[in-house]
């Protein structure tokens, strides 16, 4: 997998075909949901329901496999060897875009799950048509004691067998501190916006930005490796 992820490229002469696919996604799943949001903007439910929630299990799957494939990102797999530029730039410039990107779509897939059960237990259907409840929503003791123990529990065991170095553990341990910061603010977040669709409609915005930045930051990276700075074999 990772032999073909790293053979040329379709969108620039130094980039790898990983990369130039992993870019178009990137575009299409962001420009997805900024549709699917501006349905949702309109009132339009269910055609926002049914894009936003395929979108996002489309993503997840996605990005799941790709990020897996390639040893969690740009970073671990092209790192300085990939960025043939000089190292100011490279560290004042490229890797905090970077990092950026990275924090950007960790909260992103977080919330992209988070946002399909919200979007869910917010909601309601009449007439085959989804729409969301205006009433209060808080999420009982049991099920945040389950999504602790079951997140702790998988991410837990991935870091187990997938990880060759200390690094990479303590990303996938990052990954489960993630949902518990998430978990543990879902619990002011229903004091702070008790009714489960304002909630979601807020939310939801912030989703949209986060996902927005990591596109931005995903682009920007790209263009730095693959057409300002790309490593020019000789």
């Amino acid at each position: 997998m990772k032999a073909f992820l790293t053979s040329p490229g379709f969108l620039s002469p130094y980039g790898t075909f990983g990369a130039d696919f992993s870019s178009v996604m990137a575009w299409f799943f962001t420009l997805l949901f900024i549709y699917g949001w501006y349905l949702g903007r309109k009132h339009q439910g269910q055609r926002h329901h049914l894009v936003t929630l395929w979108g996002m299990v489309a993503m997840l799957g996605y990005f799941t496999v790709y990020y897996l494939a390639r040893g969690l990102g740009a970073l671990s797999s092209e790192g300085k060897e990939g960025f043939g530029g000089p190292d100011w730039v490279y560290n004042s410039v490229f890797v905090p875009i970077l990092l950026i990107h990275l924090i950007a779509v960790s909260l992103g897939l977080v919330l992209a799950v988070y946002m399909i059960i919200l979007g869910f237990r917010s909601s309601a259907m009449k007439d085959k048509i989804r729409f969301l409840k205006s009433q209060t929503l808080k999420m009982s003791p049991k099920t945040f004691k389950s999504i602790l123990i079951g997140s702790a529990a998988v991410f837990g065991l991935v870091a187990v067998l997938r990880s060759q170095t200390f690094a990479r553990a303590i990303v996938w341990i990052s990954c489960f501190l993630i949902i518990a910061v998430f978990v543990f603010l879902e619990r002011g977040i229903e004091r702070w916006i008790p009714d489960g669709g304002l909630r979601h409609r807020k939310i939801g915005t912030v989703t949209m930005v986060l996902y927005v930045i990591a596109l931005v930051t995903s682009t920007a990276t790209y263009v730095m490796l693959y057409y300002i700075y790309p490593v020019k074999s000789i």
